[in-house]
């Protein structure tokens, strides 16, 4: 097999960004929500009570889009912020009623979208896959850390 060329491997992860961003706001817009919005909902009815500034490290984003996704979430009754008792300058994050309602149907639109691209593939194949996924986004992210 041929390794594939530079060009070749960006329009692949073009490709699939582009397919994905399409899938998530097709199937999120039927719920009224974003794309962007979906793992904000999934991380903080998994992790409730979470510190805002955690969104930061896990979605690798600014602060600054973070407090206003929080904010917009809060405002459409999906969040609550309150103050954390040990440091009133920062927020915890709640889940609402109507985020846990929505909830399933985000994690099945997410494991729908990652069982169709990963289609035809073996659980080995699928493995490989992921940690390949999760080692090349550790290495993007720690580029822009190092840069």
């Amino acid at each position: 097999m041929e390794l594939p060329t530079q060009d070749e491997i960006l329009k692949l992860i073009s490709i699939i960004q582009r397919k994905t961003q399409m899938y998530l706001n097709k199937q999120t817009s039927e719920l009224g929500l974003t794309s962007g919005q979906a793992p904000f909902i999934m991380i903080t009815c998994e992790n409730e009570g979470i510190p805002q500034n955690r969104f930061v490290e896990l979605l690798d984003m600014n602060k600054s889009t973070v407090t206003k996704m929080v904010a917009k979430l809060e405002e459409n009754g999906y969040l609550t912020r309150e103050a954390n008792a040990c440091d009133s300058r920062s927020f915890d994050v709640y889940p609402t009623e109507k985020a846990y309602e929505v909830l399933p149907e985000l994690q099945r639109i997410g494991t729908g979208w990652v069982d169709e691209i990963t289609a035809g593939m073996t659980e080995i194949e699928r493995a490989i896959f992921f940690d390949l996924l999760r080692r090349s986004a550790e290495r993007a992210g720690r580029y822009f850390d190092d840069h």
